[in-house]
């Protein structure tokens, strides 16, 4: 009879720790590559690129380190773990990307008020072809790493390899047009290209990491949670857990240091008998939908047996 070998169990922290390791070294062959041909070219968009993948590779170095304090247990001077660290280091790379933006504007509109040099083709097209797929390779990996994981952190990394391709697409497009124009006759107008694009772009890439930057700020003080989780869990609740329909009960959840924390008060009515047994059943039920929601949490239970 052949024996079955027992399955291995995946660690959740070791294989984001390992998808963060390989985002990096994306990141620092492509940081190289920006600053090889920023010094070959004077395009602003491939400065600006250069300059993210900089960024990029000093906050993702930072991002292990934090995927590491994860798996710490509680201590004293850290009782709710180590998990706010996430959405403070999820501010800063999208404020990052923010100020990365508003700079190649500012660099952009220089330009077009000095005039823009003229493009050179042959360089701007390998770096951006030869960036397209190192890009679209990561962003497709990270994000199915992201959804398997459930990670804040890559979900974020996910975002900025996403963008990057976008961006990729861009400087292709904005490329291929200032060839056209230099190529029929319109040679004074292929030079504001990569500029303008530059400009509109950056606005575009503004978008989602102002939404990410506002959603952290919002975790990390001690907010409610959005209407959408809040009615998630509490419709979730009444319909799995009885006792939350036989007697009064009222929930608080909100959100403190990257904790989805929810508290859950109890008023016990006369008529109706609630004993420790159901009091215990109801607690594991409680926690196992929250867990479902929020890897990070912390359940209260306030019990009011007089009522």
């Amino acid at each position: 009879m052949k024996k079955e070998l027992p399955l291995k169990k995946i660690d959740p922290y070791q294989s984001e720790r390992t998808s963060l390791i390989i985002s990096l070294t994306f990141v620092l062959l492509l940081m190289v590559w920006g600053l090889v041909f920023s010094e070959l070219t004077t395009s602003n968009i491939i400065e600006v690129d250069a300059a993210a993948y900089i960024i990029s590779g000093i906050i993702s170095v930072v991002t292990i380190f934090v995927s590491r304090l994860q798996e710490k247990p509680k201590s004293d001077d850290h009782p709710l773990g180590y998990s706010g660290f996430i959405p403070i280091l999820n501010l800063i790379r999208n404020l990052m990307i923010i100020e990365i933006c508003i700079d190649a504007i500012g660099s952009s509109i220089g330009s077009l008020v000095k005039g823009p040099p003229p493009p050179e083709h042959g360089i701007l097209f390998l770096y951006a072809s030869v960036t397209l797929v190192f890009n679209l390779a990561c962003a497709i990996y990270t994000h199915k790493a992201a959804v398997k994981l459930n990670s804040p952190l890559l979900k974020t990394d996910a975002l900025e390899w996403k963008l990057d391709t976008l961006s990729n697409i861009s400087i292709l497009a904005a490329f291929g047009i200032a060839f056209v124009l230099d190529n029929t006759g319109n040679a004074s107008y292929a030079a504001y290209v990569d500029p303008v694009v530059c400009i509109f772009f950056s606005i575009y890439m503004c978008i989602n990491p102002t939404k990410l930057f506002l959603e952290n700020i919002q975790i990390l003080s001690v907010a409610s949670v959005d209407k959408e989780t809040y009615n998630y869990l509490v419709n979730t609740f009444k319909k799995e857990i009885p006792v939350f329909a036989t007697h009064s009960t009222y929930f608080t959840i909100f959100h403190v240091a990257g904790i989805l924390w929810v508290n859950v008060e109890i008023f016990k009515h006369k008529e109706i008998d609630l004993n420790l047994e159901t009091i215990y059943e109801s607690t594991q039920k409680c926690q196992a939908i929250i867990n479902r929601t929020h890897p990070h949490n912390k359940l209260s239970y306030t019990y009011h047996l007089d009522a």
